[in-house]
Order: C-alpha cells, then sequence, then structure tokens
C-alpha cells in the first residue's frame, strides 16, 4: 500500500480530505472527489462519463470534445498519488455504448495503460454502460462486495450497507451571506452516495425529491468539494 498514516494525516491537516465511519470502516474522502478505504487498499471513484462531450457535439451541443483528456489526467493523477491495489469505478464509466470507438486512439491507449497499473480494476456497470468494452482490461461486475459493503451503480434495496454513484449530487452552504456551491459526497447512517468524477458532469441538488427518498435532511451528512478541499456542510 502506498498511502501511509502520515499521507492521510497531511491530508486531512490541509482540509484536502476528511475521515468518516461507515459501516464500522475508516474512509477517506476525497477532495478530488474520490473515495479511500485504507482497510482494502481501494480507491473508488464513480460516474467517469467518458466521452459525453462527443455526445453531446453530436447532438448538436457546441461544447468541445475534450473530457475525456481532462478526465483522464485528473484519474491518473489521483491513482499515482494513492496507488491503489484496488480501483472501483462506480458505474457510468463510460457516456455510452459507442464511447470507446469515439475516444482518439491517445485516449484509448494512455486509458487501458492506466488501468493496467491497477493490480485489480473493477467496472461496475451503470445505467450509461450496461456493456463494458471487452478491449479493455479490468473486470466488468454487476457489484462488488467488501464485508458487509455492497458497491453499486443505483441503490440495492437488499443491500445492509452500500456505496453507490448515479445521482451526481451537489449542495449548497451560505458563509457569511457568501453563497457556495459544489459537488459533494452524501453519508447517511447506511449509504455513502458519490460525486460525479467525469469533467462534464452535472450534478442534482441534495435537496431534489429523488436524493430526499435516500438521503433525508436529519439523516445525511454532506461533505461539499470546493477550491480543492472538503468542507462539512451544516
Amino acid at each position: 500500500m502506498a498511502v501511509t498514516e502520515q499521507w492521510i494525516s497531511n491530508v486531512l491537516r490541509n482540509r484536502q480530505g476528511t475521515l468518516v465511519r461507515f459501516a464500522g470502516m475508516a474512509w477517506l474522502l476525497d477532495a478530488r472527489g474520490v473515495a479511500y478505504l485504507p482497510e482494502k487498499d481501494a480507491l473508488v471513484v464513480s460516474d467517469l462519463h467518458f466521452e459525453k462531450g462527443s455526445y453531446l457535439h453530436s447532438k448538436g451541443n457546441p461544447l468541445p470534445a475534450l473530457d475525456t483528456r481532462a478526465t483522464l489526467s485528473r484519474l491518473d493523477e489521483v491513482i499515482d498519488a494513492y496507488r491503489p491495489a484496488t480501483v472501483i469505478s462506480l458505474g457510468d464509466s463510460f457516456h455510452d455504448a459507442q464511447s470507446l470507438p469515439r475516444m482518439t486512439t491517445d485516449d484509448q491507449q494512455a486509458l487501458a495503460t492506466l488501468v493496467a497499473t491497477v493490480r485489480q480494476w473493477y467496472w461496475v456497470e451503470g445505467n450509461h454502460d450496461p456493456d463494458i468494452p471487452t478491449e479493455l482490461p479490468g473486470e466488468a461486475v454487476t457489484t462488488v462486495t467488501h464485508k458487509t459493503v455492497t458497491f453499486t451503480h443505483e441503490p440495492d434495496d437488499t443491500a445492509t450497507y452500500q456505496v453507490i454513484g448515479h445521482y451526481h449530487p451537489k449542495c449548497r452552504q451560505v458563509v457569511s451571506r457568501r453563497r457556495y456551491r459544489g459537488k459533494c459526497f452524501v453519508v447517511t447512517p447506511h449509504m455513502l452516495i458519490m460525486p460525479a468524477f467525469g469533467q462534464y458532469t452535472g450534478g442534482l441538488d441534495v435537496n431534489d425529491e429523488a436524493l430526499l427518498a435516500l438521503a433525508p435532511e436529519r439523516q445525511r451528512q454532506c461533505y461539499m468539494l470546493y477550491d480543492e478541499r472538503v468542507v462539512a456542510v451544516t
């Protein structure tokens, strides 16, 4: 394991991450939008949505198709920092079934090389990518389980504890009359909802009724990602 207790202490001291207890285990929520589970040496990332830009461009949206390169660059940086034994990509890694063919050759090679640097890479299937490209290394799965925790893209009613993606949660905070808004982690007694990592991913406010049904206000704690820090939202 490349991550040491001293390394984690430095992250906490600089407020670039925060430690939370979930399912009886310690988790490091990183300001870059990933979660790290030290006891499994596992890095969790969700909703990469590779090639969303080119998909939208094909529908007449003038967004530049540069999101995959930007997302890959940030992902490479995070994996290089943690050097985990396991990466769990928690669904919607690809925006649609033709995402990989639309990638440039350089981006395809960069992604394959990055995945191959990790001992165990799980591609959890999502609603956007129920069929993970077979050309890539890594293992396509519907869920991953560690002890009592299920890692899945969308909620699983049978899971005791679950880490999910799909919703791209965002929240707001007012401090001294200034309003802040950003992606966030949402933690309840039985659920950890991941922020979206992809460059062009939008978000759903935590007070939207879909998220309130999963994480009622009185049961949740939100951790906003803002200015390269993690901030607990009151």
